[in-house]
């Protein structure tokens, strides 16, 4: 998100402020990404209760993370975000290949967001698992960006349409390296509510990693 990690906090917290009992303390964090991470459990599903804002070394721009189990939650989020702040914006994100995809679906995703109305982004490429199935489809809208590698769409396993090295690639272009904790910098923010809800999707980071069999 192009806003400093202050003007980050008050739009979230903003953006909530229709329900006066959600998100409403703010903690500031010192220490490693890891550590500020861990700060988001537990886990949820649906209701999310916790977002955390950090610095990153590409100047002038924030990260958003959230609590959102299935790593996508956020996205919704940074859409309303780059809309309010009238900035532009990336969702970035990945989840490795599920054997159990109707509970958490694999997948590989990467959205241009802009301030402007009336869409939620200015180009969107993903692939990813269909829920209950197992097999994965592939997809894009919106305005093809100069570092795309539009050829690859064409090949016929889906998979190989929109790969991993693609989406690194992708985020490299525009300056972003967010697998790379020293993309992230200190201090972070820490969004929580005041009366956080109840999620029968709650989960330790432990519960999850087991549940998606990533330590096998």
């Amino acid at each position: 998100m192009s806003a400093p990690p202050e003007r980050v906090v008050r739009a979230v917290r903003w953006l909530y402020f229709r329900w006066p009992d959600a998100w409403r303390r703010v903690a500031v964090l010192d220490g490693g990404l890891e550590k500020a991470l861990l700060q988001l459990q537990p886990l949820g599903g649906f209701l999310l209760p916790r977002v955390l804002v950090a610095s990153t070394a590409l100047e002038g721009w924030s990260a958003v993370f959230d609590g959102d189990a299935r790593g996508q939650g956020v996205r919704g989020l940074s859409v309303r975000l780059a809309r309010a702040l009238r900035v532009p914006g990336y969702f970035v994100a990945a989840a490795p290949p599920a054997l159990d995809p109707e509970h958490f679906p694999g997948f590989r995703q990467f959205y241009v967001l802009g301030p402007q109305t009336g869409r939620d982004h200015v180009r969107a490429v993903w692939v990813g698992e269909e829920e209950d199935v197992g097999r994965w489809h592939f997809g894009t809208d919106g305005e093809v960006q100069p570092y795309e590698d539009v050829e690859a769409y064409r090949r016929r396993r889906r998979t190989d349409r929109f790969t991993e090295r693609m989406l690194v690639d992708y985020a490299a272009a525009v300056g972003l390296r967010p697998w790379e904790d020293s993309f992230y910098r200190p201090p972070f923010h820490l969004i929580t509510s005041l009366r956080p809800g109840r999620d029968r999707f709650q989960r330790t980071l432990a519960q999850v990693r087991t549940e998606m069999k990533l330590d096998e």
